[in-house]
C-alpha cells in the first residue's frame, strides 16, 4: 500500500468519525427539543383540562343553589303563614348548607382560571348574595316575593355568563 493511499484511507475514516459524532449530535438534540415540545404539550393539555374541570365544578354548585331557589316560589304560594315559613326555613338551611361548597368552588376558579371566568364566577357570587338576602326578606315579608323572583332571575343569568364565558377560555390560547 503506498503512501497516498494511506492518507486517503485516515481522512475517509476521521471523515466518518466526524460524520457520526455530528449525526450524533443532531439526532440527540433533536430528541431533546422533541422530548421538551411532548413534556410544553403535556403541561398544556393538564392545565386546560384542570381548568375545565374547575368550569365543570363550579357550574355543577352553582346549578344545586339555582335549584333549590327555583324550587322556593312554588312555596311562595302556599296560604298558611306557618306552613310557608317553615317550607321557607327548610330550603334556606339547605342554601346555607350549598353554600360551603359552592364558595370553595368559587376559590377554585379564582386560582385556577383565565379572568373572563374569574369575573363572570364573581358575578353569580353576587347574584347568589343578592337572591339569599330577597329569601331572608321573603320570609318577614311575604310582599317581597316579586323582588326575590326577579334575583332569581339574575343568578340564573349569571350562571349562564359565567358558562359562556367558561367556554369561551377553553378555545383560548
Amino acid at each position: 500500500m503506498d503512501n497516498s493511499a494511506l492518507w486517503v484511507a485516515l481522512l475517509t475514516a476521521a471523515t466518518a468519525v466526524v460524520a457520526s459524532w455530528v449525526t450524533s449530535r443532531g439526532n440527540s438534540q433533536a430528541a431533546r427539543v422533541q422530548a421538551e415540545a411532548a413534556a410544553e404539550a403535556a403541561r398544556v393539555a393538564h392545565k386546560q383540562e384542570a381548568r375545565r374541570a374547575t368550569h365543570l365544578g363550579f357550574i355543577q354548585q352553582a346549578n344545586v343553589m339555582g335549584i333549590l331557589y327555583l324550587r322556593i316560589p312554588k312555596y311562595l304560594k302556599v296560604e298558611n303563614q306557618e306552613a310557608r315559613q317553615a317550607s321557607l326555613t327548610g330550603l334556606r338551611d339547605q342554601l346555607r348548607d350549598s353554600y360551603e361548597p359552592f364558595m370553595r368552588s368559587l376559590a377554585i376558579v379564582s386560582l385556577e382560571c383565565r379572568q373572563r371566568p374569574i369575573e363572570a364566577s364573581r358575578a353569580v357570587h353576587v347574584a347568589s348574595t343578592v337572591a339569599y338576602t330577597r329569601l331572608i326578606a321573603v320570609e318577614e315579608d311575604i310582599r317581597e316575593a316579586d323582588a326575590f323572583r326577579e334575583a332569581v332571575t339574575a343568578y340564573l343569568a349569571s350562571v349562564e355568563s359565567f358558562i359562556e364565558a367558561a367556554r369561551q377560555a377553553e378555545h383560548e390560547p
